[in-house]
């Protein structure tokens, strides 16, 4: 992933980047929504399910929805923020051309793997600001 990918300043230029691996108009709507949602901090469960029970969902699609539904409704950055950022982001960055490896699914481990990332960076990140950073960094016992 290059920094000029990370630098757009909107959700659905991440999730557009997502349709080499099946992300269909319908998924990316329904995605961009579920985005909106969890950047307000609303509940997200109700438009997770959406995607997850709609038949012509995308597999990545329905990972997205999954992961991100599946986060506990923490507000600000250990919440569905994070995750549902963590996973376009981490999808994406997974993608790659590799021979005879399915991209969907190479895709799916990426958003499951950048959304674990995000919210356990930002968890530590929150418990280095109250040990401080000369503690974190400590060597001994």
């Amino acid at each position: 992933m290059a920094l000029e990918d990370v630098m757009q300043r909107r959700l659905r230029y991440h999730l557009l980047r997502l349709t080499v691996v099946g992300v269909t108009q319908e998924d990316l709507k329904e995605l961009g929504e579920l985005g909106r949602l969890a950047f307000e901090d609303s509940d997200v469960s109700a438009q997770a399910a959406r995607i997850m029970e709609r038949a012509s969902a995308s597999p990545l699609a329905f990972a997205i929805a999954d992961i991100v539904q599946q986060t506990p409704h923490t507000p600000g950055p250990l919440g569905p923020k994070a995750a549902m950022l963590g996973a376009v982001l981490g999808a994406y960055a997974s993608l790659q051309e590799v021979d005879e490896v399915d991209q969907v699914v190479v895709a799916t481990l990426g958003a499951v793997g950048g959304a674990v990332a995000m919210t356990a960076s930002n968890l530590l990140l929150n418990n280095l600001e109250q040990v401080g950073q000369t503690e974190y960094l400590r060597m001994d016992d």
